[in-house]
């Protein structure tokens, strides 16, 4: 785990750095939910899964590009999910302090797997 967040912090601008801070923060934040939402243990499962598959996928390739195929293969269902089944004749309920939350969460999933799908993309093109 040690070799992974230096090459985490050798590989990434201090932007990077405060970006990985805001998707900890978001996804920690499902704790402040798990109590009324079930769609809130998704998240927090997704979570605590997304990091050991993250690090085991760093010593498999010593690619951080390829630790985004963490996030492809997790969040990616995970935003489907939500999706489905907070948006789906939901509507009203997106005012709400959870509903904002959902929000923000899936606007930073998409980002996050936007420049994950890149970074698969560029390292298969280096590959061939």
């Amino acid at each position: 785990m040690e070799e992974m967040d230096a090459a985490i912090n050798a590989a990434s601008s201090p932007a990077v750095k405060i970006w990985m801070n805001w998707m900890l923060v978001i996804f920690l934040s499902s704790i402040i939910f798990v109590w009324r939402h079930k769609t809130a243990w998704a998240v927090l499962v997704t979570l605590l899964l997304s990091l050991p598959l993250a690090i085991y996928i760093f010593e498999i390739t010593q690619s951080v590009p390829l630790i985004g195929l963490a996030h492809i293969g997790l969040w990616l269902p995970l935003a489907i999910f939500l999706i489905i089944t907070e948006f789906k004749s939901k509507a009203a309920q997106l005012k709400t302090p959870y509903g904002i939350y959902i929000v923000l969460l899936l606007i930073t999933i998409a980002i996050s797997l936007f420049f994950d799908i890149r970074d698969a993309v560029l390292i298969l093109f280096e590959m061939t």
